[in-house]
């Protein structure tokens, strides 16, 4: 069983970026969730004069026109704990010395005109409303405060909806401090918690959302006495959590919905293995069961005793999968995840296959816009990778070091032949670049490739996706069930494409961060990928194509050199080495070789300093490379 690296979060905010965290061999204290969140909350639905069941009837609102008095016909707003008096009503934007005082960041809200209610823990922390990171203390306080709504009697309707309009951003740990929290004894304790903003991601500023909570068993204790409170937990880095339009909706009936889908599900708390992060393309050798999966809610007020969940996986317009399961009975608001049963294995056939999942039922269901999720990946012969295959933004070493990983999980033997990588616009030419297999620790290198160096042709505009090989020699056997990191040191300043949402502590960084120079986690994947194709390398080609020639590695030679060649039928094979002049200075009988990609080590210690042409042939075919010795 392999031990995954864990992290402690600094208490450190770097403003406009996707952060990189710590990374420290301590167990997380966070929940994972799905993999792929689907957030879907309906709106609320007005009612309807033939609509008998009263579903989508807002019962309870407020819009903080009046800010802590209320404008909901129960009373007054209060707060709570330590810091509960940062909340505030304002119209105004959230300031502070990340959030600087700009429009663009103020939520959208529908009566936004009429005031808003705001957790200003940047500006709290630094009494400021613009400055930067200078206007920073160096120790800033966790704010732990909430905002609680007066007693509100739902007897009558006892079958509900949170529902909220949001805009926030926090930084520096993996899951939102922001929680909504239900009572049913008027504030006593608080045994109901539900993430604000489930999926969200770490230093992101949202849009505005529009998010909903089924609270129907929330509330079954005493649906006369209830509470809800907007808590900010203990985190002295978050910026802002602007709040709006709380309205509490009548359920319909029947209602069915998706409140995540995933083509994999991963917790660090209970994986021995990083086997079910979120990966963007399999490799032929490395397919295995995926755990699809879909969170399904009954958010009507009438147990549902017929829901259908359907899984279906297509390639091309073919169908790979297409399965029915039949859904013991939910009750109100019950909520349950549903794994694809029997397991689903990709077929090793080169492709994209896209995932679509729902829940239906024989019922009428009056939201059915919630009832699907779709998703999607890729298959390929030999690449292995995490990212989305072209570049969005670079990760720069400027002048310090760095080294960009990711995890991986083998789960059957294989000979890893490259780390491929994508280099951004900006790298400086000449620069090295240096491919590494690391231990899951991250610090033991278990395999270095040949060096690398930076040039134009290499490099990516946003949008391109032009990968290069960091070659192996020999390539580097893998072991069945085990983890290992694909990292890229680069020797300069080269910039490395990032695309995609890594899970947290499954992508890694090493350079100099927040806490000096050390290895921290990231969020925003790198193109960093592993490659199995025997043939990287290998790129002259005789007019038959039947005989391929790769460079020579390491090049210049010093005292030997490992040159790649590919036969596509059996033949006789002769290596003869020429210097400048023509004269042939060896010859080397190879044999006769089956069809296969093979590699040849050539003693370069008996051969002076200069350029050298060495030639492959076969009889009927050759080809012929350059190469530099030097000693």
């Amino acid at each position: 069983m392999n031990r995954i690296r864990y992290a402690l979060l600094t208490s450190l905010c770097v403003a406009g970026t996707a952060m990189a965290q710590w990374a420290t061999p301590r167990p997380s204290m966070h929940r994972f969730g799905p993999v792929e969140p689907h957030n879907m909350m309906p709106a609320a639905l007005p009612a309807s004069e033939n609509d008998l069941r009263a579903g989508g009837d807002i019962v309870w609102s407020e819009d903080f026109a009046n800010g802590l008095a209320g404008n909901n016909g129960s009373g007054a707003w209060t707060t709570s704990g330590p810091h509960g008096n940062i909340w505030k009503r304002t119209t105004g934007n959230p300031v502070g010395a990340f959030s600087g005082n700009a429009a663009a960041a103020r939520i959208q809200s529908t009566t936004v005109s009429n005031g808003f209610m705001i957790f200003n823990s940047d500006s709290a922390n630094c009494n400021c409303t613009t400055g930067g990171a200078a206007a920073w203390p160096a120790n800033p306080t966790s704010w732990d405060g909430a905002l609680e709504s007066p007693v509100i009697d739902l007897s009558a309707t006892p079958f509900v909806q949170l529902q909220y309009q949001q805009r926030l951003r926090w930084c520096c740990q993996t899951e939102s401090p922001h929680v909504v929290e239900i009572s049913t004894d008027g504030g006593a304790t608080w045994p109901n918690s539900f993430p604000a903003v489930p999926g969200g991601q770490v230093n992101q500023l949202t849009a505005t959302q529009t998010f909903g909570i089924n609270i129907t068993n929330a509330i079954a204790a005493n649906p006369a006495n209830v509470k809800i409170r907007f808590k900010h937990n203990p985190v002295a880095a978050a910026y802002h959590w602007q709040l709006d339009d709380v309205r509490i909706i009548e359920l319909f009936e029947y209602d069915m919905r998706l409140t995540n889908t995933g083509i994999t599900r991963w917790d660090p708390n209970t994986a021995a293995s990083y086997d079910s992060i979120r990966y963007s393309v399999y490799p032929f050798n490395q397919l295995r069961p995926l755990g699809l999966n879909m969170t399904v809610q009954n958010n009507g007020s009438a147990t549902q005793t017929s829901a259908v969940a359907n899984f279906t996986v297509q390639r091309g317009g073919t169908a790979v999968l297409d399965q029915d399961q039949a859904l013991a009975p939910l009750t109100p608001g019950e909520e349950r995840v549903v794994f694809v049963n029997p397991s689903f294995t990709p077929p090793a056939v080169e492709g994209t296959y896209n995932v679509s999942m729902s829940v239906t039922s024989t019922e009428e269901d009056q939201t059915p816009t919630d009832n699907t999720g779709t998703g999607s990946f890729a298959v390929s012969q030999y690449v292995y990778a995490r990212d989305r295959g072209t570049v969005a933004s670079t990760q720069a070493a400027g002048t310090g070091p760095l080294i960009l990983a990711n995890a991986f999980y083998v789960p059957n033997a294989a000979q890893l032949h490259s780390i491929s990588v994508a280099l951004g616009t900006g790298s400086e030419l000449g620069s090295l670049v240096v491919g590494e297999v690391r231990a899951d620790n991250l610090d033991d290198v278990i395999a270095t490739s040949e060096e690398t160096i930076v040039t134009t042709s290499m490099l990516n505009q946003t949008g391109a996706g032009n990968f290069i090989n960091l070659i192996f020699n020999p390539p580097v056997s893998l072991q069945p069930g085990i983890d290992y990191m694909a990292a890229v040191q680069v020797f300069g300043d080269v910039r490395i494409g990032q695309n995609g949402t890594s899970e947290p502590q499954t992508s890694f960084i090493y350079f100099e961060g927040q806490a000096g120079l050390d290895w921290y986690f990231t969020t925003t994947t790198p193109m960093v990928r592993m490659n199995f194709d025997p043939t990287v390398g290998i790129t002259e080609r005789d007019a038959t194509n039947s005989l391929g020639l790769g460079q020579n590695m390491p090049n210049p030679a010093d005292v030997r050199t490992t040159i790649p060649f590919e036969l596509s039928a059996p033949a006789n094979v002769t290596l003869r080495v020429h210097d400048v002049t023509g004269k042939l200075v060896s010859e080397e009988y190879l044999g006769n070789r089956a069809e296969g990609v093979y590699r040849h080590e050539l003693n370069t210690s008996v051969l002076r300093n200069g350029v050298y042409f060495y030639t492959l042939g076969t009889g009927t075919a050759q080809v012929t490379k350059r190469m530099l010795v030097v000693h």
